[in-house]
């Protein structure tokens, strides 16, 4: 058991938070572009009527995913610093031997930019598609 004030274990501690923080705010920006980007579709009559005005709700998620990809640039580099501090010490330990290569970071940007596209492609569509032959 390790002692609470222990450096090795305030960093496992610090690099379990960072990593669930992460999936976290993946799981919710996934949810809160799809929810956003759906609202267009949900009941067609209300495009009808607030036109134009009905490209907010996916504008607003694109814009979310946006913001989110600036973010988790700044949470992933912090978090690339802890795993790299844990992962070090696991070698010292003789624990655990890591691959150098680590693509966790890769590949959480990656699909944050497909969200992006994503919400702008439907906001695309939303736009020329519904939109336009409303007009």
């Amino acid at each position: 058991m390790c002692h609470p004030h222990d450096p090795h274990a305030l960093l496992w501690d610090e690099y379990k938070y960072r990593h669930d923080h992460i999936w976290k705010k993946l799981f919710q920006i996934t949810i809160g572009v799809v929810v956003l980007g759906a609202v267009p579709y949900l009941k067609p009559e209300i495009t009808q009527v607030l036109k134009s005005w009905i490209l907010i709700a996916p504008l607003l998620g694109t814009v979310l995913t946006l913001i989110t990809l600036v973010l988790m640039h700044f949470e992933l580099t912090l978090f690339a610093n802890i795993a790299a501090a844990h992962r070090h010490h696991q070698e010292e330990q003789g624990l655990i031997r890591h691959s150098k290569r680590n693509y966790f970071r890769y590949l959480v940007m990656t699909y944050v930019s497909f969200l992006l596209l994503v919400g702008v492609a439907n906001v695309v569509v939303v736009r020329v598609l519904w939109l336009g032959s409303i007009a």
